[in-house]
């Protein structure tokens, strides 16, 4: 790929950024990045609507001041997640182990009852990089799935920093394909499963109100019988410190009828990732249109239609663009 002057540049500025967001004490970076958070929530109407639509969904007693102050501080935990990686890179660069700020001992039991291979499914949760890091220095390497930086430096460094940490990541065009290979060699794979899918989504219930779901890992664990986990690196306190926390694993029933063991997988699945996010509602990425892409007046639900792609209203692009670009395993809508 050819590098150009503009790749140069801005792969510059982002090292740089890098190296000082590194280095900023805890208390000024972290807290400047929640306050900046908490002024795009209150400033950006459009986001709000849809984090508080959102939160009505999962909160349907919750007081209005109620749904905006989680939605406010979830916000200001999305500002923060840059602030982790580029602390994180630095750490890893040092020869360090994501051990140094990641507890595992909330999700000790689940992790070791896994036996590879096995699928590592998280949402935007916490922080999700963290996660993906954290699962693959425990099992001693993982793959995962994300999208590839148009600018070739940024996308050698990125990839470079994340195989430190013991994460493999294939592009999201033929990504699944690469992934099963690696999990048939035996390795762990890892996804980020909760935003909405344009493209051959599956309609299934999430916090109550249908959306359309990613596919792709529960297709692949119900034809290979591979166990799952759920699972998330919640923040401890308000820097850069993280409790890694797991659903109960399960494998899912295969009962000859594709679609719907489909539909009753991914509704395995966003139970979990459910769960999850009632522990710490205020890390979550609520301010992501979950519910865009929806079946048109008169299907049949769509529920664990296995055709895909038909059926789908309110599409405007890919899986909600502008909060989840550097997502590690985000597999949907190519």
């Amino acid at each position: 790929m050819r590098v150009r002057l503009r790749d140069r540049v801005v792969y510059a500025i982002a090292r740089v950024a890098f190296a000082i967001a590194s280095r900023v004490p805890q208390w000024l970076g972290y807290g400047l990045a929640r306050l900046l958070g908490r002024l795009y929530f209150r400033l950006d109407g459009r986001r709000r609507g849809y984090a508080l639509r959102f939160l009505r969904c999962a909160f349907p007693t919750a007081s209005d001041a109620e749904l905006r102050r989680i939605g406010a501080r979830s916000t200001g935990n999305l500002f923060c997640v840059p602030l982790d990686m580029a602390r994180l890179t630095r750490l890893l660069a040092r020869g360090g182990s994501v051990r140094e700020v990641l507890d595992y001992t909330l999700a000790e039991r689940q992790l070791r009852s896994m036996k590879k291979p096995f699928l590592g499914l998280t949402a935007h949760l916490g922080n999700w990089e963290i996660a993906a890091i954290g699962v693959a220095q425990w099992a001693g390497g993982a793959h995962g799935i994300a999208r590839v930086s148009k600018n070739p430096l940024l996308e050698r460094w990125i990839l470079g920093n994340r195989e430190r940490g013991g994460l493999v990541i294939h592009p999201r065009r033929g990504g699944v394909r690469d992934l099963a290979k690696a999990m048939a060699s035996g390795k762990v794979g890892l996804q980020v499963v909760d935003q909405n899918q344009r493209l051959r989504g599956v309609f299934a219930p999430f916090f109550g109100k249908l959306a359309s779901c990613e596919r792709a890992a529960v297709t692949l664990a119900l034809r290979k019988g591979y166990p799952i986990v759920v699972g998330a690196a919640l923040r401890r306190g308000g820097g850069f410190a993280f409790d890694l926390v797991a659903e109960e694993p399960f494998v899912l029933a295969s009962t000859g009828d594709r679609a719907a063991d489909l539909a009753a997988g991914v509704r395995r699945v966003n139970a979990a990732i459910e769960a999850l996010v009632r522990r710490a509602p205020e890390q979550y990425l609520w301010i992501h249109d979950r519910y865009r892409t929806q079946p048109r007046e008169g299907d049949a639900g769509g529920e664990g239609d296995e055709g895909g792609t038909s059926g789908r209203v309110g599409d405007r692009d890919g899986a909600d663009g502008g909060v989840d670009a550097a997502d590690f395993g985000d597999g949907g809508d190519d």
